[in-house]
């Protein structure tokens, strides 16, 4: 029986100052327990949403967690290797996630940040891609105010954008919502664009993995 491909999981942060501190720390402990569960030849990321568009500089990281010396079995310092590998990630995303020096933050851009993810994606095919999205998703920038609803897309917003090719390519990836609120006609309003959005482009976001504060990240979330 083949073995299953590696995975690639991304983790993406928003630290917008909607975002409660409580809810950050939450973050890093989640991440912390399903980085821990990665293996060895897996790939791992993180990055923060963007704030307004593009044309900023993304902040991200990514790398493989260490392969084994000999593939047929895992001797003592592979078993080393990849608990030390994984132990210095859970700091390094834990920064991405860091509640601290968020005054200066200006917006919140999940639209274009999911373009960065789509270059990921397209940077390691052959993977068994995952993103746990850590946000509220309330696009905030120029153009759309999710907040309240303030300014939402048009109808047919997400079709004309795909028309235009202003959509990534997120084709076969997994999508975990953390932080998102469902209980209110605008939570729910703001759910179904984001389930057009991902299915349009490709991905998977079911109802079960869209959700405020579970107690662990679901692994193989989309199997």
């Amino acid at each position: 029986m083949p073995e299953d491909p590696p995975e690639l999981v991304l983790f993406v942060y928003d630290r917008s100052t909607s975002i409660p501190n409580h809810t950050l720390e939450l973050a890093r402990q989640l991440t912390s327990t399903r980085v821990m569960e990665l293996d060895h030849a897996d790939l791992l990321g993180g990055m923060e949403l963007l704030q307004l568009s593009l044309a900023e500089e993304p902040t991200r990281w990514s790398q493989q967690v260490p392969a084994r010396e000999i593939t047929e079995h895992e001797i003592m310092r592979d078993s080393v290797a990849r608990v030390r590998f994984l132990r210095d990630a859970v700091i390094l995303l834990g920064r991405l996630a860091s509640p601290t020096d968020r005054d200066n933050i200006n917006g919140t851009d999940i639209l274009s940040t999911l373009h960065d993810v789509g270059e990921e994606l397209r940077a390691y095919p052959g993977h068994r891609a995952t993103m746990y999205l850590f946000s509220d998703m309330l696009q905030s920038t120029r153009e759309i105010e999710m907040e309240g609803l303030r300014v939402m897309p048009p109808d047919g917003w997400v079709a004309r954008a795909k028309e235009g090719g202003r959509l990534p390519n997120l084709r076969g990836l997994c999508v975990v919502v953390v932080g998102a609120r469902v209980d209110t006609p605008a939570a729910q309003r703001v759910k179904a664009f984001w389930q057009e959005y991902f299915e349009t482009t490709g991905a998977t976001l079911t109802d079960q993995n869209y959700m405020l504060r579970p107690v662990r990240l679901p692994v193989d979330a989309c199997a």
